[in-house]
C-alpha cells in the first residue's frame, strides 16, 4: 500500500512541470478458472464490474511519435454479491501513432496540422503489476499484459481528451478463497483463476510546459 501511494506522489509532483493526465474507466471483469482436470468447462466465475481511476505522466521519443504513460490505478467493484475485492496497479503504458510515427513536433495533439485520425489515432501496449484484495484473503501481487486502442481530441494547448477502449490480463493466479467442486460436487484443491478486463474509459492529459505549444 505504501509503494503505491509513494508512487502516485512522485508522479504528481513530476507532472507539475510537464504533460499530465487522469482517467476513469468502466471495467467489465471476467474471472474464469483455466484449464483444471477435473472440470468439463472452465467456470466463469461472478465478479462484478468495477470503476477505476488512474493517474499518468508523459513523455516520447525525440524523432518518433511513441509516447509513454507511467501510469497507477486503483479499481474497486460496483457491488459485492459474491466478495468484495478492489486493485491498484501500476502500468507503463505505451502509445504507437502509427498514422502519424514519424512526427516529430514536441507539441500537444492540438498543436499538430493534419486530419485528426491521423494524428490522433493510436495503439495502445502496456505491461504492468497489480495488486488484488479480495474480502477474506491476503492481497496478492501478479503481473499483467494489456492493449487497446484510442482517439485524441485536443480541445486546448492545455488540454487533450481521449476515449480509450482496452483490455488487461492477469498473468497468474489471482486467489478467491472460493471453493471449487467438481462435476460431482467433489472439493477441487489449488484451482487457478484468471482476470480479465474489459475497458471504456475517458482520459484528459494536460500539458503545462508552455514553451513546446
Amino acid at each position: 500500500m505504501r509503494i503505491f501511494v509513494s508512487v502516485i506522489l512522485l508522479v504528481l509532483c513530476q507532472s507539475l512541470r510537464a504533460q499530465f493526465g487522469v482517467s476513469s474507466f468502466y471495467n467489465m471483469n471476467e474471472l474464469r478458472t483455466r484449464d483444471y482436470p477435473g472440470m468439463v468447462r472452465d467456470q466463469v466465475l461472478p465478479y462484478e464490474n468495477s470503476l477505476e481511476v488512474a493517474v499518468h505522466y508523459w513523455f516520447r521519443l525525440p524523432k518518433k511519435r511513441i509516447e509513454f504513460q507511467p501510469t497507477v490505478y486503483f479499481a474497486k467493484q460496483l457491488h459485492d454479491r459474491l466478495f468484495d475485492a478492489n486493485e491498484f496497479g501500476i502500468q507503463f503504458k505505451t502509445n504507437v501513432y502509427v498514422f502519424d510515427l514519424g512526427a516529430d513536433c514536441n507539441c500537444p495533439t492540438f498543436g499538430k496540422q493534419g486530419p485528426q485520425l491521423q494524428k490522433g489515432l493510436f495503439i495502445q501496449l502496456s505491461p504492468g503489476v497489480a495488486s488484488h484484495q479480495f474480502s477474506g484473503q491476503d492481497r496478492s501481487t501478479l503481473f499483467t499484459v494489456g492493449g487497446g486502442v484510442g482517439l485524441d481530441f485536443g480541445v486546448s494547448n492545455l488540454l487533450t481528451l481521449t476515449p480509450i477502449a482496452s483490455v488487461r490480463y492477469g498473468i497468474s493466479n489471482v486467489p478467491t478463497g472460493i471453493t471449487f467442486t467438481d462435476d460431482t460436487n467433489t472439493p477441487l484443491e489449488d484451482v487457478k483463476t484468471h482476470l480479465t478486463t474489459f475497458q471504456l474509459g475517458l482520459q484528459a492529459t494536460f500539458r503545462l510546459d508552455k514553451r513546446h505549444y
